[in-house]
């Protein structure tokens, strides 16, 4: 008697996942010191607290970020929202992204990632940027999800300090492992799109890691290590107005 055949039925593909930086990857400048002007114009923070968020993010757009800055960047917030309810915080978000961040999008990054979408990718932002502000982005530009830093809410309000560390570096990488593994996902089928020297274990990471507007640091191992080196259409006309 022939043994009959099992019937497995079509194969499921593995997910991909795009691991996407923000600040400086996906949007000009640093997303959390477009907030802090937001914040201001809506009365959540003061004046005093947005000069610094100004030269700040002239420097980001210019030099990157360095561990210095961040560590900066990090007490700042915590310092920002602490006492402030979660509402009035989200609220501000949902202004500060369609007044400030979204217009800074780069067009170019942006249709990168439709594309993945369209070829059935998940496409995840991870950034050091608070999560509630992330999501934002995340939901208006119809991506998969958002993964950011998550800031200590107690009976509604924000009390600043932050759950576990700020998502950047090697927490970014971290991040990254934990989400494939949830999704079944294979990191070397997985690509990462990132700006800073600081997200390198992340790229190094993945199977199709790019450098997109890199600083010094990445730049140089980007070439080292030839990998795709993205310069946004916005960059390259900044760098014409400067040259």
């Amino acid at each position: 008697m022939t043994p009959s055949k099992t019937s497995t039925g079509p194969s499921v593909p593995t997910p991909v996942s795009a691991f996407v930086d923000v600040d400086n990857t996906l949007v000009k400048g640093a997303s959390i010191y477009m907030f802090a002007i937001e914040a201001w114009k809506s009365g959540f923070i003061k004046w005093h607290h947005v000069i610094p968020a100004l030269f700040q993010q002239r420097y980001f757009i210019r030099k990157g970020e360095t561990s210095k800055r961040i560590t900066s960047t990090r007490e700042r917030a915590q310092a920002l929202v602490a006492g402030h309810s979660e509402a009035d915080f989200n609220q501000v978000a949902e202004i500060a992204w369609r007044r400030s961040i979204a217009p800074k999008v780069f067009d170019d990054m942006l249709v990168r990632l439709q594309e993945h979408l369209s070829h059935g990718d998940q496409v995840w932002l991870l950034t050091a940027s608070p999560q509630a502000l992330a999501s934002v982005m995340a939901r208006d530009l119809r991506l998969t999800g958002a993964i950011g830093t998550t800031v200590e809410v107690v009976d509604g309000a924000f009390t600043g300090n932050i759950e576990g560390e700020m998502l950047h570096g090697p927490k970014k990488a971290e991040a990254a492992t934990e989400l494939a593994d949830r999704l079944g996902a294979k990191l070397e089928d997985c690509y990462a799109y990132s700006d800073s020297a600081a997200d390198i274990p992340l790229l190094e990471l993945v199977g199709h890691p790019s450098a997109v507007n890199p600083d010094a640091g990445l730049l140089a191992h980007a070439e080292q290590r030839h990998w795709p080196i993205i310069w946004p259409e916005e960059t390259k006309k900044n760098k014409r107005r400067r040259s």
